[in-house]
């Protein structure tokens, strides 16, 4: 016994020092960017290029600054009233493309009432960070997407950072009123005038989500004094969640966008007509209809796939020109003649026609006449400036790359300060250079030349009249701007470097306990045999390629393919090395169909061809609800298998009964969810209704009545056990199996209905494991010593074939190691109002679904050996301890590896998209997987078991 408390402390001790370097490690790479503090002003302009030549002309040799009065003169607004209209996981192709139910808005583009443009936002693609570079025009930091899921928290809150809300706002003298997610409120707190805030990770709802934003349009907009109105639409985004983007929700989903759309630009015609009539120089309002981010095939979102970062901007009321052009649409109608296509606004075109997200920001403020938020690396939209005069046009410019090289300043301190007179005259470092090109293109030099020869170019246009030095100043500009923008977005800084070492160390250190730990409890990976050096080769050669794999990129964004190559490796050598071949053959078999199921990573994410596709087409909607069935039935019988017999008393029998009621409303659930009972029809339909009218009415209700269910079979197999009076192993065992069929049903209501044939496939694969009574020596991870056969040490050990079953079936679910795999649409199962606590545990529950399963098959099955070869709790406590070591070593320098490689690799181009994301699922992995459900809850649920177990005689008498 004090051995075992020996162990149970240093392992304590370890896993705590493996936080300790995880949280150091995690505080010094997560990337952050140097930001320009305070707020811009009106006397941050610059000096317009056509005074300085003026004066220069003129002789002058001192020159005064340009004073704060002067300089807001010169801002000139374009526009008086702003509509924000945000449509969540808004993608390009539901406006633009072929099958878009947008009508009205299409045709605002076809008509030239409109510009539109494919929106490229950069990862993580979730809201929070987008509206953060919407607002800013920065890219956020990573750890912003982990800080969306968490609603409570205002660390994210933008009230101390330039943003063009509070530059709307202050500058603009505007009142701000927002309707919609409520992210809004956490990032701008005081800022709104009036709101009505929806809480954004309700997914299950995608109608009150809406219809609470739609009910404030029309009222808020005919009040007076308005100056900017946001919506921020969420219910597109819930459809995609909970059923994708082919669902059949989705067109009426975006039939009611498009209505939202024309009720407002209605309005808002009808209101400028009127201003305009009182009086003449009132500025018209601007609408822009714009997604935060788009979503992938599966409608989920985070990463940086095509489908994911490929949203939408489209700009309705374009001044003067849009007024011409409602003229002329106006026109060719009263003549018969409506033209569908006026040239650049072609449908086809814009799904193409790319530009980044974050040059919203300057375009609207330059629109507006306010300061650029002084940290944006967006470059303003020629297309939104072409109404302006040239020398108006060049000036705007001019302000926005000066703002734009006070970021690149701020970012490289060897970047000197440029002064435009000196710049007009002839004097700066780089006034006699026409081009930039024997400079390094990615150096900031070369920012500094390239800003140089544009200022350079609209000092010549100022002093000329021809248009074609306008044209030339202003593709220089463009020119830098564009340059500039890019090294921007992709530039790191803020690595706390000797964090990042102390974390490598204590993680080191961990490590290197760890594997002592594993040798002190008579595992390893070698050993000594007969004065030999014994390795064992599987386990050896898949943890080396492993830690090779990891310094890959893309085999970092593909590691389903090293372990769904690693599981039928291991079955091929078990069944080389070993008997029963067959069973080892149906194995492989069962599971090539596992992961032919779902498409994963980013190579063929998406992509036609696997079975989860096939089961969403609305065609195939009849198989997919038999196969949801026929699991249910499968786990019903599995529970009666094990307890519905002759000798069966209370007890047992209703643990079985909770088990089936529980799948069936995780059934129902899924089911009522999309009203698949009346999409079905006929007689299957009617007896999918009669199978929900057994369970509760109430969606919420049903997954309620699921998490009750599994409570309840905790205490009647705990019962069950006192009552059958088993010694300690066989209480574990009994305890155990029970677990592996009870947790079905939660399983199955956290998962996609196209995936509950998977769970199927699961309780096939561990029923065609070996019986513990032909592999006495599984557990021991040094099988192969006593194997004489002539490939003995290639022999896998069990629990090796059964951690890759463990991380194979992550995978296999259609999860990957990018955010946009996380799926968020079962996480809120009968929660009816948002608690972090609640959210957090279901969304890592239904992601971790089927490791969490087959952690518990590998515990059940540690359990069964022991109680078939009757070995002695303490033999059970020594294999259970060095089944634990083994887990945790294997994480620990899983987790070790990552962190050298993202340690090496914090400048690449990849760090955000694919270095980042795959840190935060390693600490996924580590703290709540391995740590939490695979270390302390077996151990005390373990230990409970067996403590309960032996109090017997008063509790039993009471019981019986």
């Amino acid at each position: 016994m004090q051995g075992r408390w020996r162990y149970l402390v240093v392992l304590a001790g370890l896993l705590a020092m493996e936080l300790v370097g995880l949280g150091l490690f995690s505080k010094g790479f997560f990337p952050y960017k140097k930001s320009i503090p305070g707020f811009a002003s009106p006397v941050d302009r610059p000096v317009d290029m056509r005074r300085i030549v003026q004066e220069a002309q003129a002789g002058s040799v001192d020159m005064a600054p340009i004073g704060q009065e002067e300089k807001a003169q010169k801002a000139t607004a374009q526009y008086g009233r702003l509509v924000l209209m945000v449509v969540d996981a808004l993608r390009n192709d539901f406006v633009f493309g072929n099958e878009s139910a947008m009508a009205y808005t299409q045709s605002l583009l076809r008509t030239g009432q409109a510009v539109g443009f494919t929106a490229r936002a950069q990862a993580p693609t979730v809201t929070l960070p987008r509206i953060k570079a919407l607002m800013t025009g920065t890219v956020p930091g990573f750890l912003d997407a982990v800080l969306n899921i968490a609603e409570s928290d205002s660390s994210a809150s933008l009230q101390h950072q330039d943003n063009l809300l509070w530059q709307l706002k202050t500058h603009g003298d505007k009142r701000i009123n927002m309707f919609g997610d409520d992210t809004w409120l956490r990032l701008f707190p005081g800022l709104f005038d009036r709101t009505d805030g929806t809480s954004s990770f309700m997914v299950t709802d995608t109608v009150e989500v809406d219809v609470n934003v739609t009910r404030n349009v029309r009222p808020e907009l005919e009040r007076d004094g308005w100056g900017v109105t946001v919506l921020h639409y969420l219910g597109l985004d819930h459809i995609g969640h909970l059923a994708g983007p082919r669902s059949a929700l989705m067109a009426p989903k975006q039939r009611e966008m498009d209505a939202v759309v024309e009720d407002i630009h209605a309005i808002i015609r009808q209101q400028d007509a009127r201003r305009q009539e009182l009086d003449a120089a009132a500025k018209p309002t601007l609408l822009v209809l714009l997604g935060d981010h788009a979503m992938n095939e599966l409608g989920n979102h985070g990463g940086n796939s095509q489908l994911e970062t490929s949203t939408v901007l489209v700009f309705v009321g374009q001044g003067a020109a849009a007024q011409k052009a409602e003229q002329e649409t106006a026109q060719d109608m009263a003549q018969g003649t409506e033209k569908d296509d006026r040239g650049r606004n072609a449908l086809s075109t814009l799904l193409k026609k790319e530009v980044a997200q974050v040059n919203l920001v300057p375009t609207l403020a330059l629109l507006f006449g306010v300061p650029i938020p002084k940290n944006s690396v967006g470059v303003p939209l020629s297309e939104l400036l072409a109404e302006c005069a040239d020398t108006e046009r060049l000036y705007l410019l001019q302000t926005a790359a000066t703002q734009l090289f006070g970021v690149v300043r701020a970012n490289d301190a060897t970047v000197a300060a440029v002064d435009a007179r000196e710049v007009a005259r002839g004097r700066s470092q780089y006034a006699a250079a026409r081009n930039c090109a024997h400079l390094s293109a990615d150096s900031s030099l070369a920012l500094q030349c390239m800003f140089e020869v544009a200022l350079t170019e609209h000092a010549r246009a100022a002093s000329t009249s021809g248009g074609n030095a306008s044209d030339a100043a202003e593709r220089a500009y463009y020119a830098f701007m564009e340059q500039a923008s890019t090294q921007l977005s992709q530039a790191f800084s803020g690595y706390d470097v000797r964090a990042m070492g102390a974390g490598l160390g204590v993680l080191g250190l961990a490590v290197a306990g760890l594997a002592a730990l594993y040798q002190g409890a008579g595992e390893g990976l070698v050993h000594i045999k007969s004065r030999r050096l014994v390795v064992r080769m599987a386990a050896a050669v898949l943890w080396a390629t492993y830690l090779v794999s990891v310094l890959s990129s893309s085999l970092v964004e593909e590691e389903h393919q090293f372990w769904y190559f690693w599981v039928q490796t291991l079955f091929a050598l078990h069944m080389a090395t070993s008997g029963g071949a067959w069973r080892t053959l149906a194995q492989m078999a069962v599971f090539r169909v596992v992961r032919a199921w779902n498409q994963t990573g980013q190579q063929w994410a998406g992509e036609p061809g696997d079975v989860r596709q096939l089961l969403s087409a609305p065609q195939h909607v009849h198989l997919l609800w038999l196969l949801a069935a026929a699991t249910v039935v499968l786990v019903s019988a599995s529970a009666f298998r094990r307890h519905w017999h002759s000798r069966a008393t209370l007890w047992p029998r209703l643990w079985c009964v909770l088990v089936s009621y529980g799948s069936l409303c995780a059934f129902a659930y899924h089911a009522e969810r999309v009203q698949a009972c009346q999409s079905l029809g006929g007689l299957v339909g009617r007896l999918c209704a009669a199978a929900c009218s057994l369970v509760p009415a109430e969606v919420a209700h049903m997954a309620q009545t699921v998490y009750l269910t599994t409570l309840l079979q905790v205490v009647v197999s705990g019962v069950t056990i006192f009552k059958a009076r088993p010694d300690a192993v066989a209480a574990v065992h009994m305890a155990t199996s029970d677990a592996l069929v009870g947790i079905m049903p939660l399983l199955l209501l956290l998962s996609r209905p196209q995936n509950f044939a998977l769970f199927a496939l699961f309780l096939a694969m561990r029923a065609l494991l070996s019986p513990p009574s032909q592999d006495a020596a599984a557990h021991d991870f040094r099988e192969g010593v006593e194997l004489h056969q002539q490939f003995a040490l290639l022999r896998p050990p069990r629990m090796l074939i059964l951690l890759s079953l463990v991380h194979a079936s992550f995978f296999a679910l259609g999860n990957s190691n990018s955010l946009a795999s996380l799926d968020l649409s079962n996480a809120y199962a009968g929660v009816s109002r948002y608690s972090e606590a609640a959210v957090g545990l279901l969304l890592f529950v239904a992601n971790w679904a089927a490791p969490l399963w087959w952690a518990l098959a590998t515990l059940a099955d540690v359990a069964a050996h022991a109680h078939v070869h009757r070995v002695t709790p303490q033999t059970l406590a020594r294999r259970l301890a060095g089944l634990t070591a083994a887990a945790h070593l294997w994480q620990a320098t899983a987790l070790l590896a990552i962190s050298v490689v993202a340690t090496l690799m914090r400048s690449h181009l990849f760090v955000w998209s694919v270095f980042s994301p795959r840190y935060l699922y390693q600490i996924a992995w580590f703290v709540p997987f391995y740590l939490i459900c695979g270390t302390f809850v077996p151990i005390l649920w373990l230990s409970a078991v067996v403590l309960l177990n032996r109090c017997k005689g008063n509790a039993l008498s009471v019981l019986a």
